[in-house]
């Protein structure tokens, strides 16, 4: 069964499309939900990551339909040779700041911090995340709907 892994920033569109993908029917994750936990880092601060245990187990069980999974950790990588893709959604810097500011089902983004991470995060994780995608497909100027058909058409086209 397909297993795909989407990934991208906030705001390139990821937990959209997986709602999208579940109207069709697909087993969606949003690995944010469940699935990382805060830890510290080396130099003070705290980050995200997965809780890989979590994750190789979700891999892991049997299912009748394909999986789509999404998230954006630094340990995603451990996972890439267990999914049949890895899709990175893209978008501009304005727009992923014009998306977080006007969306309402996720707090992150609001603040002046969370709004230059977004930046920093755009300048560079993007370049890294791009050198480990399959497939990249640029939101900026497609609707929900155009990025599920290109997901579907793409890697499920029997759905």
């Amino acid at each position: 069964m397909t297993v795909l892994y989407i990934t991208g920033l906030s705001g390139s569109g990821t937990s959209t499309l997986l709602e999208e993908l579940k109207r069709e029917g697909m087993e969606t994750v949003d690995l944010d939900e469940g699935f990382t936990e805060q830890v510290p880092m080396a130099g003070g601060g705290y980050e995200w990551l997965l809780i890989e245990e979590k994750v190789a187990a979700l891999l892991a069980a049997e299912r009748s339909t394909p999986l789509i999974m999404a998230g954006c950790c630094r340990n995603q990588g451990k996972f890439a040779d267990q999914v049949d893709a890895v899709v990175l959604l893209r978008a501009k810097p304005d727009i992923m700041l014009k998306r977080v500011a006007e969306r309402t089902t996720n707090p992150y983004g609001k603040t002046p911090e969370e709004r230059e991470e977004i930046l920093h995060n755009w300048e560079h994780v993007l370049p890294l995340l791009e050198k480990s995608a399959d497939l990249i497909i640029d939101t900026d100027d497609l609707s929900p709907a155009d990025v599920r058909s290109v997901i579907l058409h793409t890697f499920l086209p029997s759905s």
